[in-house]
């Protein structure tokens, strides 16, 4: 007897936590195309693509898919030695996101970021340049849903 009591209230914890769930009995928004534009630096358009496939309500699409276009530049990339090993990369970068149709700008976004290590130079610039471009489309998917 305790046995089915234990079953019945498992089974009715499990049906309030699906109830609860933010998901639950919403329709699922739609995922916003966006494509990346002409970006002249392959480390740049790399850290941008992996970047926009992480964010939430947006969908990595091709340029003629998409609904909105994202393009960028670096503004600063700079490397310096510190002491005989370590490298220290400063990296600032602009992106502008536009309408994929007109080129109607949207949004002006910018980030930057700095790595500091031992290790191989591609690597502490590859960190800069990320985390620039983590720190410029952090409002984007919040303004994303603003715009719709």
């Amino acid at each position: 007897m305790h046995a089915v009591w234990l079953a019945l209230a498992t089974a009715a914890a499990v049906y309030l936590c699906v109830l609860e769930s933010p998901a639950y009995g919403q329709p699922s928004r739609p995922q916003l195309r966006v494509a990346v534009g002409t970006i002249s630096s392959p480390a740049l358009r790399s850290a941008l693509e992996d970047e926009l496939a992480t964010l939430g309500g947006v969908r990595l699409a091709n340029e003629s898919r998409a609904r909105y276009v994202v393009t960028g530049t670096f503004t600063r990339l700079e490397r310096r030695r510190v002491g005989t090993t370590a490298l220290e990369v400063d990296c600032e970068v602009s992106l502008i996101l536009a309408d994929a149709r007109g080129g109607a700008i949207r949004m002006m976004l910018s980030g930057r970021a700095g790595a500091r290590g031992g290790a191989a130079g591609d690597a502490v610039e590859r960190a800069a340049v990320e985390a620039a471009v983590r720190g410029a489309l952090r409002p984007l998917p919040r303004t994303l849903r603003r715009m719709r």
